[in-house]
């Protein structure tokens, strides 16, 4: 038997993500559900997410996504907004920031420590877990950061580190710093399948969770259309988002799981 984490990280994007994630969560056909506190929606989705919270099993992870780049997300901390506006670095430019050793380090380390502590005063509860919009953890120097916003932080248990990466030198790397600050990475595996018809995934879910390790975190970005999420997002997207709703929703999915002897954390 394998235990897998097949999560979702983007609550707070869209109401139709986050009705769509919420549900799964309370069904348990998701086992983690990262929430972007960066979002205008946050301040408004953080309390059905506790009702959430609430009806969910006590094995779903509930943590938080730092975003520090991308769109619809605007800085948190009072420094970063007043020196760079509205708007979040592009992860192009922070990339290239991060390899020039250029990176704003002390505006990145207060805007992960109000991210944390949003977070943690709205729903009164650490999280179970802590993720870095995309892949940018995979960059030393904001591990680095990250990490020490968490150690700072004074968390009574250290949460869970989602790995931007799923072998190699870059992961022993990140697995050192995080044994540091006493943290531990749930690897990488490959996300779900981006199709959007429903037959062909639940067919490549038949072989998707083959080989990998004991709780492996597996992404997914299920959703439902909304007003919002079709201005922001192409509609080949959007399709992904809905097939992967429909199909873990389906029993089918959850026979599938259980023909492979995989059950989620």
């Amino acid at each position: 038997m394998k235990r897998i984490t097949l999560g979702a990280l983007d609550y707070g994007l869209a109401f139709g993500v986050d009705r769509a994630l919420r549900d799964l969560a309370e069904q348990g056909r998701i086992s983690a559900l990262g929430a972007m506190v960066a979002t205008d929606l946050w301040p408004r989705e953080f309390r059905p997410l506790m009702d959430t919270i609430q009806n969910s099993s006590a094995r779903t992870l509930f943590g938080i996504t730092l975003a520090f780049s991308g769109d619809r997300v605007a800085p948190v901390s009072s420094r970063m907004h007043q020196t760079y506006g509205d708007r979040m670095f592009s992860r192009s430019k922070l990339n290239r920031r991060a390899l020039l050793r250029m990176l704003p380090d002390e505006l990145l380390l207060e805007e992960a420590q109000a991210q944390l502590a949003r977070y943690s005063v709205l729903m009164k509860r650490q999280p179970d877990f802590v993720a870095v919009r995309e892949g940018m953890l995979e960059r030393s120097a904001i591990a680095r950061l990250v990490f020490k916003a968490i150690g700072q932080a004074g968390f009574d248990r250290p949460p869970y580190i989602i790995s931007p990466v799923s072998s190699g030198l870059k992961t022993l790397r990140l697995q050192r710093m995080a044994k540091r600050y006493n943290l531990k990475l749930l690897p990488k595996a490959d996300p779900l399948p981006p199709v959007s018809d429903r037959e062909e995934l639940q067919t490549l879910l038949h072989n998707h969770f083959d080989g990998m390790t004991d709780m492996s975190f597996v992404a997914a970005i299920p959703g439902r259309a909304d007003d919002r999420l079709r201005r922001d997002e192409p509609k080949a997207k959007i399709a992904v988002r809905e097939c992967q709703y429909d199909v873990l929703a389906s029993d089918r999915f959850f026979h599938t799981l259980e023909k492979k002897d995989v059950f989620l954390n």
